[in-house]
């Protein structure tokens, strides 16, 4: 007699219940793939012989009216699988059909089906449509044959104007089996009421268009159609046709290369259920451009279905945004007499199995021609080398250590070791299966394993999405006896002699979990870095259902600091949406890099601190009254505890990333904070960062005082490089400067997620504050806040001399208001666009009188409502040229059936918020609106703006490789503020 644990009794009353057979298996699986399934899918379903109908009103049913998949239609499947029968024929042509039909119907189309409120205007063309068909059994009944029935065998013209003929691994001689019923409704435009505006889905790329379109891995159609993933329980045994071999799964092995070659035919399919009928549901998969599992366990099953829910995932957001230009650094280069400009532009590919690129441009002016002329040099992802360096954390004198097995064990985040982190499996739940070394080798460019054990890549590369290359040459500072000043002594000339001739190179955070470092001038990756931080999830990369996940996703800087001894140049990462981290390399010599620090959510133990949360903030690294070179930012987003109002400025040793001050905010309480990317100000050009300028998520633009508050007005900024950390605080006697509301009364209030632009006052005191509102980095986001307008501000701040500054409490109502005057066509410096006009009112700077001798008092700047049914927001820097500000601003796109989102680019006079007096754009509107000035500029793209100088001296505004030529005002250009220093030497 054996006695069996609890544990044991536990397993075998779950099978009993779940798992005795295949019809509780079938609903077992299907009940926990659909348990997570995201409520944005519309759904239906229906048996084989009993549910036969999709209006919701059959018994047999429940209420499976096709409709979004929120938490009662979730219980209306649930309560369906637990009421099926599985005790009659298995008529799975007829099933089949039934599903093609449908989406021959309105109702799948309609934005609210089987709801009140559609209309044809809200009817989606872009919808992809997909039927899972599961069986346990071999088909035995055919379905009637539709009307101009497009089987296989047949020759036709598709609905984009491609023929059909017969041919492999499409093409058999039987009439009517499921396979052609698939291809009938995949070939055939499901509703021709509705542009065809279906993505293309073509992962798979030749080099050669006619293969890729007939390739069956991918699917082309762009027409309204139906893709089928089948599925057979129990059915692997019947796959037994010696010269067609299942090699488990749809497009591998000897079996699916000879058809696809034609070399064998598809084997017979009919009413009489043989083994051929089960090769007819892998066929019909092929037909359709779909997928077909064959699974012999109720394990697999549940896998299955995952794979099949994951890849229709994959195939939504991999068809959204194909070859996007996300990012570009430009710089000029001197060579032999000839200058150009160089551009880095980075890209990712989400149709390409999110592989990512980056390619250096030069652009050349043409004194013939009198044009620039733009030649790609090189692409990243040509030249990836076979053996690469990639580094780890590490205990070795430099910190880091060679991304391999035994390292991985050395190395941990948050008490876990990386090869821990590796050895398990994000297919099954992240259990434990021992592959890390497999992993390692997959990760570190090994594609040995793809398409099988591994995600097949269509790269090494992984997708650059939001990070901005940092461009490291020989020096990054031209001001050496500046330098040598600052720090009183000559150790920078040193320097300069020391780094003279060092390799270029380019730095770029990438989404295959890693900080790349190229070289400039070949585009050869020879470094990269994997941060702790990304660790726990750095088993999903590899995954063949990887859904997309951020990881090193935040734009590098890069500068020249000082650590009391030599300088250094060291570089400052950020995770953005791929964690809550930040980290600092010593990158003085190419080759020879040290990892300087990690500081994340971990690093702050205090338990009522503000705590870091995802690193959206860009760091600035400065030099302050300590004497020391730091690292600044904004706390981020979400962190833990986030909801009690509170944000942070984080100051950093640049060194060793000890914390040197925590200057906390209070914003309202039980709303959701976190500080944004600060704009740090040297109000005296002296080299040390005086003030720092940051706005929250509550719409506070706060000032933090990075000085010893004095009262020496006649030199309140003096270096004396003792001042403690303690000593800086929170300006205004911790209150913000201003409080971004899009109504008088300040209930509306504005999200700041971008650094704010500082320019000196045209008065000579203090400084006006340039910042647009707006937020767009959740899931919540992405249609932008219609209730209310989002706005671009200017805000005076007149208590900038270092003093004890009081409140300034500054209203809204207190600032000069600007308007979009109209919005009109545009035409002249390239192809038509949309243009704005924007009124040009007089700010009131100072106080006044009105005609009948009333007092005017003066206003504290300027603000410039955005256009609010658009949901339009300014969520990128922005860009100062001579007296003129350039921003992007960004519009959300509500159609899910276009890319990205939209822009516009503005030029506005910073003084006033209104237009400038010169022309920045060279387009003129044909509708009469009194000025010929265009203010803005529809320039639409991805990447946010990028101002550049061209080598012929002009400038221009680039969103990726789309650009448009600006004209600054000419008499604005050069030194826009002068000041007397004394030279103490």
């Amino acid at each position: 007699m054996r006695f069996v644990g609890s544990a044991e009794q536990q397993n075998f009353a779950n099978w009993y219940s779940f798992y005795r057979n295949r019809a509780l298996a079938t609903i077992s699986a299907a009940a926990l793939a659909f348990y997570n399934v995201s409520p944005s899918v519309r759904l239906s379903w229906q048996g084989l012989n009993r549910c036969t109908t999709f209006t919701g009103s059959d018994s047999d049913c429940g209420n499976n009216a096709f409709k979004a998949y929120n938490p009662t239609h979730k219980g209306q499947l649930y309560n369906w699988l637990r009421t099926m029968t599985f005790d009659q024929g298995t008529p799975l042509p007829v099933a089949m059909k039934r599903a093609g039909d449908f989406y021959q119907t309105t109702t799948p189309w309609q934005a609210f089906p089987n709801a009140t409120g559609n209309t044809t205007q809200n009817t989606y063309a872009c919808r992809p449509s997909y039927h899972i068909m599961m069986t346990d059994g071999v088909w035995n009944s055919a379905a009637t044959e539709p009307g101009s029935f497009r089987h296989d065998a047949a020759t036709f013209t598709l609905p984009d104007g491609t023929p059909f003929v017969r041919r492999a691994p499409y093409y058999d001689s039987t009439a009517n089996t499921l396979a052609d019923l698939a291809m009938h409704y995949w070939a055939t435009d499901l509703n021709p009421n509705l542009a065809n505006k279906l993505k293309d889905y073509t992962p798979f790329k030749s080099g050669d268009s006619t293969t890729d379109y007939w390739d069956p891995r991918n699917d082309p159609a762009t027409w309204q159609h139906m893709t089928n993933f089948t599925m057979g329980l129990g059915l692997t045994q019947s796959l037994d046709q010696s010269n067609i071999p299942w090699a488990g799964s749809t497009f591998t092995g000897s079996g699916y290369n000879a058809l696809a070659a034609g070399t064998v035919n598809w084997p017979a399919a009919g009413t009489t259920a043989t083994s051929a009928n089960v090769y007819d549901l892998w066929h019909a998969a092929i037909n359709s451009r779909g997928e077909f599992f064959s699974v012999d366990s109720p394990e697999a099953m549940v896998q299955a279905f995952a794979e099949i829910l994951s890849r229709i995932a994959d195939r939504k957001s991999s068809a959204a945004r194909p070859a996007i230009n996300s990012g570009q650094v430009s710089t000029d280069e001197n060579n032999n007499g000839t200058v150009k400009t160089v551009s880095y532009q980075t890209s990712y590919a989400s149709d390409e199995n999110w592989s990512g690129d980056v390619k250096r441009f030069e652009k050349t002016w043409n004194a013939q021609t009198s044009t620039l002329e733009t030649r790609e040099v090189w692409s990243a992802k040509a030249k990836v080398p076979g053996a690469r360096s990639i580094f780890i954390a590490g205990s070795s004198n430099t910190g880091l250590a060679p991304f391999t097995a035994t390292n991985a064990a050395l190395t941990s985040y948050s008490g876990t070791t990386l090869l821990t982190y590796l050895n398990r499996d994000p297919e099954n739940a992240n259990a434990t299966d021992s592959k890390a070394a497999g992993r390692i080798s997959y990760l570190s460019g090994d594609r040995a394993g793809e398409g099988s054990t591994y995600r097949q890549r269509s790269g090494v590369l992984g997708d650059f999405y939001s990070s901005t290359p940092a461009v490291v040459l020989d020096t990054l500072r031209n001001l050496e006896q500046f330098s040598n000043r600052l720090e009183g002594n000559t150790a920078y000339t040193t320097f300069k002699t020391q780094i003279s001739g060092r390799s270029p190179r380019i730095y770029v955070g990438g989404n295959a979990g890693m900080l790349h470092g190229f070289n400039a001038q070949t585009g050869v990756e020879e470094f990269a870095f994997i941060p702790s931080a990304v660790f726990p999830k750095l088993n999903k990369l590899t995954g063949s259902n990887y859904s997309h996940e951020f990881y090193v996703d935040g734009s590098p800087v890069v500068a020249d600091v000082y650590d009391g001894t030599e300088w250094k140049t060291i570089l400052v990462g950020t995770l953005k949406a791929g964690g809550k981290s930040i980290f600092a390399l010593d990158i003085t010599n190419p080759g020879q890099e040290k990892l300087l620090w990690q500081f994340d959510e971990n690093s702050i133990t205090a338990g009522d601190a503000v705590k870091m949360g995802y690193s959206f903030s860009q760091p600035t690294i400065a030099r302050l009254h300590t004497g020391k070179w730091a690292v600044v930012f904004g706390n981020g987003y979400e962190s833990a505890g986030n909801t009690n109002g509170k944000a942070a400025l984080f100051i950093l040793d640049a060194m060793n990333g000890s914390l040197v001050q925590s200057l906390e905010v209070q914003g309202t309480t039980g709303v959701a904070n976190g500080l944004s990317t600060p704009r740090l100000s040297d109000y005296n050009a002296d080299g040390t960062a005086d003030y720092a300028y940051a706005g929250d998520l509550q719409g506070n633009m706060w000032r933090f005082d990075l000085l010893r508050a004095t009262q020496d007005r006649d030199n309140p900024f003096k270096v004396t490089n003792d001042v403690p950390a303690s000593a800086f605080k929170v300006g205004f006697r911790g209150n913000p400067l201003f409080k971004a509301s899009a109504d008088n009364a300040g209930t509306q209030r504005q999200a700041i997620t971008s650094a704010p632009s500082l320019l000196l006052h045209p008065s000579g005191t203090g400084y006006l504050i340039v910042f647009g509102t707006g937020r767009f980095f959740d899931t919540a986001d992405k249609e932008g806040d219609k209730s209310m307008p989002q706005t671009v501000y200017g805000i005076w701040d007149k208590q900038t001399l270092g003093e004890t500054a009081s409140n300034p409490n500054i209203s809204r109502s207190s600032l000069q208001a600007q308007s979009i005057i109209t919005t009109s066509t545009v035409s002249g410096d390239g192809p038509a666009t949309q243009g704005r006009v924007i009124s040009n009112n007089t700010v009131r700077w100072q106080q006044t009188t009105d005609s009948s001798g009333g007092t005017l008092a003066a206003q504290n700047g300027w603000y410039l409502n955005l256009v609010q049914t658009d949901g339009e927001m300014v969520v990128e820097n922005m860009s100062q040229l001579g007296r003129t500000i350039f921003f992007q601003s960004l519009v959300p796109n509500s159609d899910p059936c276009l890319d990205g989102a939209g822009n516009w680019t503005y030029a506005l006079n910073p003084y006033t918020g209104g237009r400038t007096t010169q022309k920045a754009f060279d387009y003129t509107s044909s509708a009469d609106v009194g000025t010929k000035i265009i203010s803005a500029v529809r320039q639409d793209g991805e990447g946010g703006g990028t101002l550049s100088q061209t080598p012929n001296s002009g400038f221009q505004y680039c969103t990726g490789q789309s650009c448009i030529n600006i004209y600054p005002d000419p008499t604005s250009i050069g030194r826009q503020a002068w000041r007397r220093t004394e030279d103490k030497e």
